[in-house]
């Protein structure tokens, strides 16, 4: 069973000549039970991954689903939903 889906999820801060690209194009599918480690250099986008997946920080396009749910299909009141260790 899909535990964790991420789709084509990028996150860009800044603009123009001072962008940033957190996230490139992020794709990931974890089943439930599944042991995974996040690795990576210092500045390669693990906190804003995982930001990311528990809705704290809004992507600039792509999709997380927990469980089957959309993590922002609730952007616009219960961000982050998934702070309390399970969703709502």
């Amino acid at each position: 069973m899909e535990f964790l889906k991420i789709d084509d999820l990028c996150k860009v801060y800044g603009k123009d000549e001072n962008q940033v690209t957190a996230l490139d194009h992020v794709s990931l599918t974890i089943e439930k039970g599944d042991f995974t480690a996040i690795i990576g250099s210092s500045g390669s986008g693990k906190s804003t991954l995982l930001h990311a997946i528990a809705g704290v920080d809004v992507p600039t396009s792509g999709k997380v689903y927990l469980e089957g749910q959309d993590v922002y299909a609730k952007a616009t009141k219960n961000l982050p939903f998934f702070a309390d260790g399970r969703l709502d």
